[in-house]
């Protein structure tokens, strides 16, 4: 089975947040209870434009959870709203910034491979207040695939002037293929 890969800047801008947020003593206990081989790639130099495996990633997450004593799902959704803000140019915020949050978010296929080498995401619909997001993915993004939806469509929605994101999963169904089809309504004020 091929190994399923994320974009340097998930290392990258979540190693800065972690560090930004928690300070340098947390991620060196992280890093500390890591095992040695997934420690010395996220103490090492992270490309933005390398790939790296998505189980490290995960794993990074599930052991900050624990360092930190918090639950998973709320971390990864903090984290992403940072890993979108700062993954964008300055282009991109100022269009997002002078759009409308539906029209942003029909822009999630374009940004999902600034992140991933797998999967596929579709908009089904995106007006004012809602949209319907559908996403094909490998199993490995199941658990972590709620939070970081709503931490990046969150940020997308507050970038151009929205608010209150909601998020209710409307469909998840596994595929003769092994893949999975999951499907979120997001609401927000606008």
């Amino acid at each position: 089975m091929e190994e399923i890969m994320a974009r340097g800047v998930n290392f990258l801008y979540s190693r800065e947040y972690i560090q930004s947020k928690y300070g340098r003593e947390l991620w060196g206990k992280l890093m500390n209870e890591l095992p040695p081989m997934s420690a010395k790639l996220w103490s090492g130099p992270l490309l933005s434009l390398k790939d790296y495996p998505f189980a490290e990633f995960k794993l990074m997450l599930k052991v900050l959870s624990k360092v930190l004593g918090a639950e998973e799902g709320r971390n990864t959704a903090d984290l992403y709203g940072y890993v979108a803000d700062r993954s964008l140019n300055t282009l991109y915020k100022v269009f997002f910034k002078f759009s409308q949050p539906a029209f942003v978010l029909k822009n999630y296929p374009k940004l999902w491979a600034r992140f991933f080498t797998s999967g596929e995401v579709k908009v089904l619909s995106s007006q004012k207040g809602s949209a319907e997001i559908s996403f094909l993915l490998p199993e490995i993004f199941l658990d972590w695939l709620p939070s970081a939806c709503y931490g990046y469509s969150k940020k997308a929605v507050e970038m151009s002037g929205g608010s209150d994101l909601e998020q209710e999963e409307t469909e998840r169904v596994r595929l003769p293929n092994g893949e999975w089809r999951i499907v979120y309504r997001v609401k927000w004020k606008e």
